[in-house]
């Protein structure tokens, strides 16, 4: 029977990037000042992120497109645009995606392989699923 997986984000994003989300997550709308504040909480004073840190961090997670940011004065509050459940239900579509468009119908093929190996009953479901979707 396949395992099933947990909702969580954690090594689907980079560490500091998990972080920052979860900061997010806990206060959002939220300035570079106060997810600094809220990641450097439970750090030891010599291990602290740097303000700039941050800063660089929430831009690239704007630019993966999974934050929104509003300008407030000279910075930004940044909002979650998916809340951690549908944060790793983006982020795998988005690996399917990525594999399609690099490997086509090898990734197809494989993915299939993966699943019947996995849990026979779900490659069973998919069968249908997909004849289907070819009836429609």
């Amino acid at each position: 029977m396949a395992k099933q997986r947990s909702k969580s984000a954690k090594g689907l994003l980079g560490t500091l990037e998990y972080e920052v989300m979860r900061a997010l997550w806990d206060e959002a709308p939220a300035n570079v000042p106060a997810v600094l504040a809220r990641v450097n909480h439970d750090r030891d004073p010599d291990r602290e992120l740097a303000y700039t840190t941050v800063m660089t961090v929430l831009a690239r997670l704007h630019e993966k497109g999974v934050l929104d940011r509003e300008r407030r004065g000279r910075g930004y509050d940044y909002l979650p645009l998916f809340d951690e459940p549908a944060l790793v239900e983006h982020l795998s579509g988005q690996e399917v995606r990525d594999l399609l468009d690099r490997y086509g119908e090898v990734a197809l093929a494989q993915f299939a392989q993966a699943v019947e190996e996995a849990d026979p009953k779900l490659f069973r479901r998919l069968q249908e699923l997909t004849a289907r979707r070819n009836d429609a």
